[in-house]
């Protein structure tokens, strides 16, 4: 065992001394807006001392790692009781987590001690050692970790820990992260038909126009910021490949077998065809039966891969119904889809609308082969949604109100226009608007 090689007390000594240049690499580099937040709690806790546990899931390449580098430095600036630990690391060591954690108290003795813990999944009891901690009142916890699915789903920590899920970046944080002038959210905006304010954004967004298509392209995901398109796809689709053959066996109980079909039908959703297939036609195509199908697109829901949009209507028609599947972030379609075609824009509009959307209040969408893109329940307003880069009339969207009895219809094309209870807006405004 490499535990036998290495003295826990001279690694954590040594660990101590190393992580502010270990994360040197942080400390200018602009921060993701999810930070205030976390920092808020930092000095909360720093202040009245009531320990909690924050639990960060979120796919690869979100930057989950940055966010814990920046909050240790900023942390650091006001205690010197802060410790990292990387459980990927401590894993390799052959050290556990519970371990770990109890030998630093006893050695630095730590008055209001803040554990910043990443990648916890990787260490087999870190569900048990973070209820220990958070049940012994110790500590302020922030933990993060790549496989969701696990974070989610652990029993122990469903009532006691806070969630705050690490997502793909919005336009707005991708400008801020690059070093433009972020535009304030106005989102309530569109949903409230507040025309003076959206025409404002309209020309606000002028300028930042341009940054759009590259934002879909790679823009979602921190990981691929500062590298050209062909290595940025490469390296998303690395990490593709290692929630299929990494993450997924953590969870699930997939053979090898399955999980390259799991690959193959990644591939196949992020084709626009392939994403209107049936599970019986998906099935048919990879020659693995409809349950496995189910049990993936589970699996890829869980681990957050991928975002479930169901049809609208009775739970008996969303049963027989397949739900419409896209992409948490436009950046993975692009990375599989440059492996085996031409990477179009408009399928990777529709994944950040549905995202955005997704957040607002129920979202759906009209089965049938003239049903509208998204059919969203917003604050007791049901809204039909329309998405296309060079949609400019209202005709499918009046048509899909009359059928659902919606209240309002929207257009996210290239005009702007606000017509009663019809608005048009062009789609590089409305990813401004987040």
């Amino acid at each position: 065992m490499v535990s036998l090689m290495v003295d826990l007390n001279d690694y954590l000594l040594k660990l101590s001394a190393e992580l502010p240049g270990r994360f040197d690499y942080a400390r200018n580099l602009r921060k993701r807006f999810v930070f205030e937040k976390l920092a808020r709690v930092v000095d909360e806790y720093l202040n009245d001392g009531v320990p909690r546990t924050l639990l960060l899931p979120g796919l690869r390449g979100t930057g989950k790692t940055t966010l814990l580098a920046q909050l240790y430095f900023y942390t650091l600036s006001q205690t010197s009781d802060v410790i990292y630990f990387s459980a990927d690391e401590l894993h390799l060591l052959g050290f556990g987590l519970h371990e770990a954690i109890e030998r630093y108290f006893k050695l630095f003795q730590p008055e209001r001690p803040i554990i910043l813990l990443d990648e916890v999944q990787y260490d087999d009891q870190w569900d048990l050692t973070l209820k220990v901690l958070h049940d012994s009142r110790k500590a302020l916890v922030i933990a993060t970790g790549s496989s969701a699915i696990r974070l989610r789903e652990s029993p122990d920590l469903a009532r006691r820990a806070v969630h705050i899920g690490i997502k793909p970046l919005s336009f707005n944080e991708y400008l801020h992260l690059i070093g433009e002038e972020a535009l304030p959210p106005q989102l309530d905006a569109l949903f409230e038909w507040e025309a003076d304010k959206l025409e404002k954004a309209v020309s606000r967004t002028v300028r930042v126009g341009g940054k759009v298509e590259g934002y879909l392209r790679t823009g979602s995901l921190p990981v691929a910021l500062e590298f050209d398109e062909k290595t940025a796809y490469e390296l998303i689709f690395s990490l593709i490949e290692r929630v299929i053959y990494k993450d997924l066996p953590e969870v699930r109980n997939f053979d090898s077998s399955t999980l390259d079909s799991a690959m193959r039908l990644l591939v196949l959703l992020s084709n626009p065809k392939g994403e209107r297939f049936s599970y019986e036609r998906l099935s048919k195509v990879l020659g693995i039966s409809k349950g496995t199908v189910m049990e993936l697109v589970r699996a890829f829901v869980a681990s957050g891969l991928l975002l479930e949009v169901p049809p609208v209507g009775s739970v008996s028609k969303k049963i027989r119904r397949s739900p419409k599947l896209k992409f948490l972030a436009p950046s993975f379609r692009a990375a599989l889809l440059s492996k085996f075609d031409v990477v179009e824009i408009a399928p990777l509009l529709e994944d950040a609308v549905a995202l955005y959307l997704s957040e607002e209040g129920t979202l759906e969408y009209e089965p049938g082969k003239r049903g509208a893109d998204f059919v969203l329940t917003r604050k007791g307003k049901r809204y039909v949604v329309e998405v296309g880069l060079g949609k400019d009339d209202y005709s499918q969207v009046k048509r899909s109100m009359e059928r659902l009895g919606a209240d309002f219809g929207i257009v996210i094309g290239k005009e702007f226009e606000v017509n009663g209870n019809l608005l048009m807006i062009p789609w590089w405004t409305f990813l401004g608007l987040v």
